[in-house]
């Protein structure tokens, strides 16, 4: 389903059924719940369905080679889960200050990737490039990890920048 994440490893299906309320089964219950690393999830828990906005950095790559002083391009995808991509920023430097990066090629809709650039001038030295997404909701990318048990969600703008080494 387009803005819902696959996590059920379905391995045997002996009955499919789409209903309005998600099942109570306790892998869905306790297992595919937002719980705070370490945690346990619980049914109070939201549930590990809908897909949130995320973005990240493609280019540069971190520690590729022939990166040199002066303009570079940063490119990278944004995604709105169950919203279209209404904005993408960069940060230069791991997300102290942010730029309006440029959405690219067509919009084909809420459900699909956006790419987007940003020329930047960066100096020799190293730099950690962030990217933040902002759906049309209004929902932006949240700095700090919140995903369940097993890893899943995990949307956070810090944990997807990349340090580059610039010469």
């Amino acid at each position: 389903m387009p803005g819902y994440t696959g996590v059920n490893n379905i391995k045997y299906i002996k009955r499919l059924a789409f209903t309005a309320k998600e099942t109570d089964a306790k892998i869905m219950s306790h297992g595919y719940r937002i719980s705070p690393p370490g945690g346990k999830g619980d049914p109070s828990q939201p549930s590990v369905q809908e897909m949130t906005v995320k973005s990240w950095i493609n280019s540069p790559a971190p520690d590729a080679a022939g990166v040199r002083a002066g303009l570079v391009q940063v490119q990278g995808v944004a995604f709105g889960g169950m919203n279209g991509i209404k904005r993408v920023e960069v940060s230069l430097d791991g997300g102290k200050t942010w730029s309006d990066a440029r959405l690219t090629g067509p919009d084909l809709g809420r459900y699909a990737w956006r790419q987007f650039v940003l020329p930047a001038r960066l100096p020799a030295g190293s730099h950690t490039l962030a990217s933040r997404a902002t759906d049309t909701a209004g929902n932006v990318q949240p700095e700090q990890r919140m995903e369940n048990a097993g890893g899943y969600n995990n949307t956070s703008w810090a944990d997807h920048a990349v340090k580059v080494t610039v010469a």
